[in-house]
């Protein structure tokens, strides 16, 4: 076993003991039981975790243990080893007896009223409002803190906390009244309820909006709620068909991918909740026959969901650290507030008996949890998540994917390196887009895709090496229809780099016929195959395969406020350097092109765009030649340049960068390969040059012919009507109606 391969062993086994020790601790700390640690089961447990332990002691290439040492705390450090905070929360403020002032931003027109009712426990309430200034600042927000009956120091602490709303209970009201008391002082747009014994985390606020954003059905969004000691309290609340309410996923690990994706639930726990204020205005509040507390949460989203016909969200990007029974305990004893959750469970099952009666008996918590989704699903796999400011394939995969969306399929993307970037991890998510990837450092998530087949209608994967991987397990499940995305076709666009660079060894071919054949039988054995121009569908027909359809790139024209021929300046090109076509095309534009221009006007500044220069690429910088890297918008040059230039010498499949520039209507130059699938017509929506001399003197033209330069950029929108979302949308239709794909 390589040493990585023992590294990542260790890791997986080490996590699984740990979340096994912490979850029988804390299981038995919740329901009020005694813990004896020195039991046989527990005495496992710790032998294990300290095998692994001493094993990683001696590990060349990972050290996990100097942080464990951080608080310098002899009984800290031991809890570390037995692998007690090992899923422990960073950064948590610890309670403390001082309390120094906090002032929060004054604001006329709040978009969200963050309402917290307070009895007690002024230290977690002081977290509370520190985590909130923290952790909230992407959002505009007002601070209503209702005191219900506090005897401690929570109204003299009060006053240290500038710019919210304070009101005072004459009388303790309880939860439920304190919270409809609150909301009628509120001037948000949004009513965010949230307890006093919780911190919020980095987004939690933006995350919820954002769910009302993306569905205007949205009635109400909740967070996921974690315990202090990293487990999951919960991922959305579920209803059985006896009435009987649960927290879904209470104790488990909250980073396992089922726990997180938007999804739409039964309830959501009242310790962070949020909802447009005219919808609870509408409802007259929660149902004060649930005072003083308890299962108001779960009628509200019940109201919500079956009286105004909206929907419950689970928002997992919006994570909420809950201190748990600190205001009311955590066993219900007779004559304490907490023995209202019996007396209004019987309520809330004799208000909401028709509905139980219409839900699934006996399915498993994980069907429960999905039972308001009954839409066909796709899966995507590709080779991460699209990153559709950077490269032409992510910004298909990702216009594609809200194709689908408009369509109504429920959405899964696995990315193969299993990572969560951001920020489309956020924005995919956001999107109600379920994303399957590693906890562990696996190479592929095939466990969480094995639970997941019998869901799949669809799986579009890109690329031959992800089909390479993942196809058979797709073939394995008849009820699955297989498409090969072909994104482009390696083994042409590999051909064309050996001619271009003269580097036709034995090996190198070899390696071509190899991919070719393999790219082949992919195309041949899928269910459907998508290849992104006609020349490339052409070439796979001659060669054998017979259910190939093309789907292009997608382009949306840019609408706004643009610049005249006489207002821009400069060319520019835009390309992601990863891919070797456009290293090569900015290499011969800069060393070779560029100074036949210079000769005749050496004014002319050239930028090049795009994520990831190499060295060589960078290299290239002078007075006349920009290299910027990454740009998160790239807008202003499009609007700014007065060409773009796209000298690609080899390369296969549809150039974003030729859409791009027709999105904006800036006239391009490029070769016949750059030209390939958009219908260009050289000197009507382009102008097309294979040569240097040509090249320069097409840029030299363009940029000094305003009549030439008119033509082009008024052809631009024309040109690109047959990639427009509704465009490719429909006609995704009409394929999977010509190929018997139902949708």
């Amino acid at each position: 076993m390589s040493t990585k391969k023992f590294t990542r062993w260790i890791d997986i086994n080490s996590h699984e003991t740990c979340l096994k020790i912490t979850q029988k601790y804390h299981i038995r700390k919740e329901a009020g039981a005694s813990v004896n640690l020195l039991k046989g089961s527990f005495i496992v447990l710790f032998l294990k975790r300290l095998f692994f332990v001493f094993v990683s002691l001696f590990r060349f290439n990972k050290n996990p243990y100097p942080k464990y040492w951080k608080s310098k705390n002899l009984k800290a450090f031991v809890k570390r080893i037995l692998g007690f905070y090992k899923l422990e929360i960073e950064n948590l403020l610890p309670l403390q007896s001082a309390f120094p002032p906090l002032s929060f931003k004054p604001q006329t027109a709040p978009l969200v009223s963050i309402i917290i009712a307070v009895h007690n426990n002024w230290a977690y309430t002081y977290n509370c409002l520190q985590s909130i200034l923290k952790n909230t600042a992407q959002t505009d927000y007002e601070i209503i803190l209702i005191n219900d009956g506090s005897t401690d120091q929570t109204a003299a602490n009060i006053k240290n906390i500038s710019n919210i709303t304070y009101l005072q209970n004459s009388q303790n009201l309880g939860f439920l009244k304190s919270c409809n008391k609150a909301a009628k002082t509120a001037r948000g747009k949004y009513i965010c309820f949230l307890n006093n014994d919780t911190q919020v985390r980095p987004f939690w606020l933006t995350n919820m909006i954002a769910v009302f954003h993306h569905d205007p059905d949205t009635g109400l969004v909740g967070s996921k709620l974690v315990y202090p000691y990293g487990l999951l309290q919960e991922a959305g609340g579920l209803v059985d068909s006896n009435g009987i309410p649960s927290n879904y996923g209470r104790f488990e690990d909250p980073e396992i991918c089922k726990f997180n994706y938007l999804r739409e639930t039964d309830y959501c726990s009242g310790a962070c909740i949020t909802l447009l204020k005219e919808d609870f205005e509408i409802l007259n509040g929660f149902d004060e026959q649930f005072a003083p507390a308890y299962y108001e949460d779960t009628d509200l989203c019940f109201t919500i969901r079956y009286q105004l016909q909206k929907k419950v969200y689970y928002q997992p990007l919006s994570q909420v650290v809950h201190f748990e029974g600190i205001s009311s305990g955590k066993v219900i004893k007779k004559g304490s507030v907490k023995e209202y959750q019996l007396f209004n469970a019987d309520k809330f099952k004799n208000k909401w008996s028709s509905v139980f009666a219409s839900f699934p008996s006996g399915e498993e918590k994980a069907s429960l949890a999905d039972k308001f989704n009954q839409k066909d699903t796709i899966l995507f796999i590709d080779s991460y998540l699209p990153e559709y400011d950077k490269t032409s394939g992510s910004r298909r995969i990702f216009e594609l994917i809200k194709i689908y969306r408009n369509l109504n399929f429920n959405i899964m993307f696995l990315p193969v390196d299993g990572e969560r970037r951001e920020p489309y991890y956020t924005e995919l998510s956001n999107m109600g887009i379920r994303i399957i990837y590693t906890i562990y450092d696996h190479l592929q998530p095939f466990e969480e895709l094995q639970e997941l087949l019998g869901k799949i209608k669809i799986a579009w994967i890109s690329r031959p090496e992800h089909n390479r991987i993942y196809a058979p397990y797709i073939r394995n499940n008849p009820g699955i229809t297989w498409i090969y995305d072909t994104v482009d076709l390696h083994f042409v666009r590999m051909e064309r780099g050996l001619k271009i660079n003269n580097s036709a060894t034995a090996d190198a071919l070899k390696e071509i016929e190899k991919i070719k054949k393999e790219e082949i039988y992919f195309a041949r054995e899928a269910d459907l195959t998508i290849s992104i121009t006609e020349t490339e569908r052409e070439i796979l027909k001659q060669e054998g395969a017979k259910k190939i359809e093309v789907i292009t790139n997608v382009h949306v024209p840019y609408t706004g406020s643009n610049k005249t021929f006489k207002e821009k300046t400069g060319i520019c090109f835009i390309g992601g350097y990863g891919h070797a076509p456009n290293v090569d095309a900015v290499l011969w534009l800069a060393n070779e092109i560029m100074p036949l221009v210079w000769k005749k006007d050496p004014g002319i500044k050239l930028t090049l765009l795009g994520s990831d220069p190499t060295k060589a690429v960078w290299d290239l910088q002078s007075p006349n030649v920009i290299v910027t890297g990454y740009l998160e918008d790239v807008s202003e040059h499009f609007i700014s340049s007065r060409i773009c230039v796209a000298p690609l010498r080899y390369g296969a499949g549809m150039k974003g960068k030729i859409g791009q520039s027709l999105e904006f209507s800036l006239p391009v130059i490029t070769t016949a390969v750059g030209a390939e699938g958009m219908d260009l017509v050289n000197g009507y929506n382009a102008l097309i040059a294979n040569t240097t001399e040509d090249f320069a003197n097409d840029i030299l033209n363009l940029y000094q012919n305003e009549s030439l330069w008119n033509l082009i950029s008024s052809n631009s929108f024309q040109t690109i009507e047959k990639y427009s979302p509704a465009y490719i949308q429909n006609k995704i239709k009409d394929i999977f109606k010509l190929n018997n794909v139902s949708i």
